[in-house]
């Protein structure tokens, strides 16, 4: 869902979203303050076209073409309680609770990089069998052209907990991201993720090290920012999650739970946090 502008008389607002409804455009009209509406497209594929409607709209609100048939009243926008929707498709209640009720599927791409990380889990004897685990490593071979090496030590786990977390976290994340976002997009966010944050970490310590943790902290991060800054993409994240994290990260560079790959976590973090900000920026601009 987007919001595709704002209006600052209610008349205007209510003539567009009238307009929408008859084209077929499911959309939301929102009250931003007591002087300013948004209206809201909630299929990404419409939201091109109802743009260019409403550049045409703002040239000549007054234009005949935007009178229909049977408008709509304005909303009750302080009653919380959920409308059904009419039969033409329009949906009056908030489309932002209804994506939170959502269930989460982990996507083509989501559920392979989980069976691809226990395989490799299982098959190293925790990252412990240097045959499998010494290929998987960034080192200099990378000059030579082994560049997958930039990548592959996001599959490397060391322990139950290890990879437990890093599961858990990537079905949760992945799954709406891949979901909201599509499998292209999540599948070159996590492998920029992956090459950022094993990057980060062997500037800095070497080879030894392992785990898919800087990624998942670039997909919390980009989640994150998404929820706080374009809650409308239909993102979610309790809060509890995000303290929980946060907390994590800062104990982790504190050396409380020992030798933990820190700049790997930063390097993934400040990346999706950075995208996530780029994004919400973007579609926040009008």
């Amino acid at each position: 869902m987007r919001r595709i502008g704002i209006f600052e008389i209610q008349k205007d607002a209510l003539r567009f979203w009238n307009y929408l409804k008859e084209k077929g455009i499911d959309s939301s009209l929102e009250e931003e303050s007591k002087s300013e509406w948004s209206i809201w497209v909630a299929e990404e594929d419409q939201v091109q076209p109802a743009q260019n409607d409403l550049k045409t709209f703002r040239e000549n609100p007054l234009d005949q073409t935007y009178d229909v048939a049977n408008p709509r009243s304005v909303p009750s926008f302080d009653d919380p309680v959920e409308k059904p929707p009419k039969k033409s498709g329009f949906k009056q209640f908030d489309l932002r609770k209804q994506w939170s009720r959502q269930e989460r599927k982990p996507g083509l791409f989501t559920l392979s990089i989980i069976i691809t990380s226990v395989a490799v889990f299982l098959v190293s004897g925790m990252g412990q069998n240097p045959i499998i685990s010494n290929p998987l490593k960034i080192t200099s071979a990378v000059l030579d052209g082994q560049i997958w090496r930039l990548i592959t030590p996001i599959f490397l786990h060391l322990s139950i907990f290890h990879i437990f977390f890093n599961m858990w976290w990537l079905y949760d994340l992945g799954s709406q991201i891949e979901s909201k976002k599509g499998s292209k997009f999540f599948l070159t966010f996590v492998i920029l993720l992956a090459v950022a944050s094993n990057l980060s970490q062997y500037l800095y310590s070497g080879p030894n090290f392992g785990g898919m943790s800087g990624v998942i902290y670039g997909l919390f991060g980009y989640v994150w920012i998404k929820c706080r800054f374009d809650p409308a993409d239909g993102f979610q994240l309790d809060p509890t999650v995000a303290i929980i994290m946060f907390g994590f990260f800062f104990l982790c560079f504190l050396g409380i739970f020992g030798n933990i790959a820190n700049l790997a976590h930063a390097g993934g973090l400040v990346v999706g946090l950075a995208w996530g900000y780029a994004s919400a920026f973007k579609w926040n601009r009008g």
